[in-house]
């Protein structure tokens, strides 16, 4: 729920799906699982044990998702895990590619931003069988393209940057090996201007995870 904003107030917006037992979830990863440790009944506070996959959810992966001996999330600084947003519009795909020729347009935007957030409207299908495949990705070129624009990340409202049938992951692979954080299964894209505002995906510091889950959220300055 979005609370009402003040005139000249900061709005934070929430990119992030919520964690539970019920979410959609990539082929093999494991549901999260919430166990009681203690009750403020039974005990006077509440604690639980939760279990779930690094790639639950809305999640980041750094290099070492794919690249043996890659930098682990806890290797970055705080620092790369915000920065300024160009918005790419690539709603209109209807034959599941993002081209190089759609993000040129967006080239200054680009230039000037930490990273670039590919609205693609899958997020409608969260909660569908149609969520798990058939969305849009970038080719190659694209993806070398966007690997080469010096940026922090690169986030996607949907499952995966390569398709759910991908052999190798070439997408994955051509912007981690540029050091280029992946953030997947963004929500609220929508509400977002094409630049302008700062995105925050910051992860748990644990040591040597190759992802981990973020409550991603943009933030609106007056």
């Amino acid at each position: 729920m979005m609370q009402q904003q003040t005139p000249g107030s900061v709005e934070v917006i929430d990119l992030s799906h919520p964690i539970c037992p019920e979410m959609p979830l990539w082929p093999g990863t494991p549901a999260p699982e919430f166990l009681p440790l203690a009750t403020v009944n039974d005990d006077g506070f509440a604690e639980q044990s939760i279990h779930l996959s690094s790639h639950t959810g809305t999640h980041l992966d750094a290099p070492a998702h794919l690249i043996d001996g890659a930098a682990t999330i806890d290797r970055f600084v705080p620092g790369q895990f915000m920065g300024r947003v160009a918005v790419i519009d690539a709603c209109a795909v209807t034959d599941g590619v993002i081209r190089q020729r759609l993000l040129e347009p967006y080239g200054t935007a680009i230039g000037a931003a930490d990273f670039v957030l590919l609205h693609t409207g899958w997020a409608r299908f969260w909660g569908q069988a149609a969520y798990g495949s058939g969305y849009p990705v970038l080719d190659d070129e694209a993806a070398e393209w966007l690997a080469g624009m010096g940026l922090k990340g690169v986030g996607i409202d949907a499952p995966s940057f390569d398709t759910f049938d991908s052999q190798g992951f070439p997408v994955h692979l051509r912007l981690l090996r540029r050091g280029v954080l992946l953030v997947e299964n963004l929500a609220n894209l929508h509400l977002l201007p094409p630049s302008g505002c700062t995105l925050a995906v910051f992860p748990l510091p644990v040591r040597g995870a190759e992802a981990c889950p973020v409550r991603a959220v943009a933030i609106l300055w007056p």
